[in-house]
């Protein structure tokens, strides 16, 4: 118990020491970010909301569909969401977070968002949506993505017993990149049709 105590005063006293550092060595902040002014009830309810959006996934919906094919289907409907996950999360944070929430070029930002946060670059955990200056930027990202990976998800239950399942990886990588990543834009990323007053509380529209 002693050990654990000073470990956790030896960290503390770390992050203490190192945070001026890490003040002045902070890259310049993207066009679509804000400084952190953090939230501790909302953050708690939105890592909350992430879980439960997950779990609307894997093993929600995995499940739903695996019980209405027959028995010969089951592994593979299941497969389909699990396959959505893994796919649609590589390709969040490879472009997926910064086409959908991005700010892109001027000229097509109201459609599109551009590739500068890439990778999750200049993502820290210092920084904010200038959508939410209250919540990390990282479970902002985090949260953003259980939504992108439940969509094509829940197409999956339309080509259920239909579709070879190596055609089903083409369709949601296609998917996540020409139409969710742009309507996801323009309704929840600044675009233009949250510019002409869309708003889409639960994702009906996205």
């Amino acid at each position: 118990m002693i050990r654990t105590r000073t470990l956790l005063a030896t960290c503390l006293a770390l992050t203490g020491l190192a945070s001026p550092a890490l003040a002045q060595d902070s890259p310049a902040l993207l066009a679509h970010q804000a400084p952190l002014v953090l939230d501790g009830a909302g953050t708690a309810w939105i890592l909350t909301s992430t879980a439960l959006v997950l779990m609307m996934t894997l093993p929600g919906l995995a499940l739903f569909y695996g019980g209405m094919v027959r028995k010969k289907n089951i592994i593979g409907t299941i497969a389909h969401s699990t396959a959505a996950l893994a796919i649609v999360t590589v390709l969040w944070f490879i472009a997926g977070y910064s086409l959908s929430f991005g700010a892109g070029p001027e000229a097509v930002n109201g459609f599109i968002g551009g590739l500068q946060a890439a990778f999750l670059n200049g993502v820290t955990p210092q920084t904010a949506h200038s959508l939410l200056p209250g919540l990390p930027e990282l479970l902002f990202i985090s949260y953003q993505l259980t939504f992108a990976i439940i969509t094509p998800a829940l197409i999956a239950g339309a080509f259920a017993e239909r579709m070879k399942f190596s055609a089903s990886l083409l369709f949601f990588c296609l998917w996540h990149l020409i139409v969710y990543a742009p309507i996801c834009h323009q309704v929840w990323g600044g675009g233009y049709l949250g510019g002409l007053g869309v708003l889409d509380f639960a994702g009906g529209a996205v």
